[in-house]
């Protein structure tokens, strides 16, 4: 028996973003393990080959595409490249983000709290909305002529604190929480269920700049005690993709307390 074999996710087609590595790969493996055809974006073709190759392990149909989210054309031309292979998009797992590289000694409210120019303040957005929006614009379409889509946007829940990391980061996350709400607003009645993820720190390869000593305090300060994990971000985004759900707009936060 396939993994979550309730969920209703064998079968279908499914996507995520930011594929190669950390959250978006546990996402994508265990889509695969639960019987979805799944698609693996990413810039970087080799994470989304190593990635490719374990889903493989699970099912016999798994591709990687390399695009920039944030590309419209890139975006339309990836969408119908998935359309032309599997002929429908069922699941959309808006995954890709970016997180600002700390030189040693740095600091997010040291350092580059209030020095960032223009471009890279506008690149935050560039991704954590804007390719939230042009990707869920590209498979909607579909979605509606098969009256059914989940989509999942992983966010972060700075968007909704503000604390921690630059003000680009966190607004731009901000803005993907509250267009999350916009899409399910607009879709709900052809079944096409949007929601969002907010992960508080998750160990992962964009956390590769934090020290021992602030993974430690995240986990003191967190009631479960620890820092989260992908795999604890993926079973949340398998719950929110799956057929049976009678919940949309809403943002469910993954810190542990």
């Amino acid at each position: 028996m396939a993994k979550y074999a309730d969920f209703g996710i064998e079968g279908r087609v499914a996507i995520v973003t930011g594929a190669g590595t950390g959250m978006g790969k546990s996402c994508a493996e265990e889509l695969a393990q639960a019987g979805a055809k799944v698609v693996l974006v990413g810039r970087r073709m080799g994470p989304i080959e190593e990635v490719r190759d374990e889903c493989l392990k699970y099912n016999t149909e798994a591709i990687g595409l390399s695009l920039d989210v944030s590309d419209e054309a890139a975006v339309k031309a990836g969408v119908n490249t998935v359309l032309e292979k599997f002929g429908k998009i069922d699941i959309l797992i808006n995954n890709a983000g970016i997180e600002a590289r700390l030189q040693p000694g740095q600091t997010f409210f040291g350092d580059l709290f209030d020095t960032m120019g223009p471009d890279e303040y506008l690149n935050y957005f560039k991704i954590h909305a804007l390719g939230h929006y042009l990707m869920n614009l590209a498979v909607i379409p579909n979605m509606q002529e098969n009256h059914y889509g989940r989509i999942c946007n992983v966010t972060s829940i700075t968007g909704l604190t503000g604390g921690y990391s630059t003000p680009a980061y966190t607004s731009s996350k901000a803005a993907a929480i509250c267009q999350t709400k916009a899409f399910a607003a607009k879709y709900g009645r052809d079944n096409i269920i949007v929601n969002s993820i907010a992960p508080g720190m998750v160990d992962t390869p964009m956390k590769i700049d934090a020290t021992p000593e602030e993974h430690e305090a995240v986990a003191r300060a967190t009631t479960l005690g620890r820092v989260g994990q992908p795999i604890d971000v993926a079973r949340v985004a398998m719950f929110l993709v799956q057929e049976h759900l009678f919940m949309t707009g809403q943002i469910l936060t993954v810190a542990g307390g």
